[in-house]
């Protein structure tokens, strides 16, 4: 992956939307060589997809909270990770070191829909204890890894 490469991956994540167009002209390249370079960044595994983000004020879902959750020593850990992959409002899961095992970032309707999300966390085999902290604001999203740019100009 080279400096031009590293850009394009800058564009995309400011704006998936980008024609090859444009990013031809932000890198000096022709739109089948652009095309040609995001391709091999998917196929390489750099870029997984394209996707959308949403603000969840607007689709109705501004509680946003973080659960931290202790599990028994090799219980439930299987039953826990399918209950989060099938719950669309639970976004991410961490595996994590400390105190806890887990991170799960939610989102719900309301304080009375995260308390039923959690519940059935608590219900899952194997969860010990866990810990719910509210975001109460946001003030940096960045929803991807931007490779490291060196200028070598």
């Amino acid at each position: 992956m080279d400096i031009i490469d590293k850009k394009i991956i800058e564009l995309l994540s400011e704006n998936a939307n980008a024609t090859a167009t444009e990013i031809g002209n932000a890198v000096n390249l022709s739109i089948p060589a652009v095309n040609k370079r995001i391709q091999k960044l998917r196929s390489d595994g750099v870029v997984r997809s394209f996707t959308v983000l949403t603000d969840p004020k607007k689709v109705n879902k501004p509680v946003v909270a973080f659960i931290f959750v202790v599990m028994q020593y090799g219980r439930g850990v299987d039953t826990l990770i399918r209950g989060i992959e099938n719950d669309n409002d639970i976004l991410e899961c961490y595996a994590i070191t400390g105190e806890y095992d887990y991170l799960i970032k939610i989102c719900a309707e309301s304080v009375e829909k995260l308390e039923d999300k959690l519940l059935l966390i608590k219900k899952c085999e194997g969860v010990m204890k866990s810990h719910t902290m509210l975001s109460l604001m946001e003030h940096k999203y960045q929803a991807t890894v931007l490779p490291d740019i060196e200028d070598t100009e």
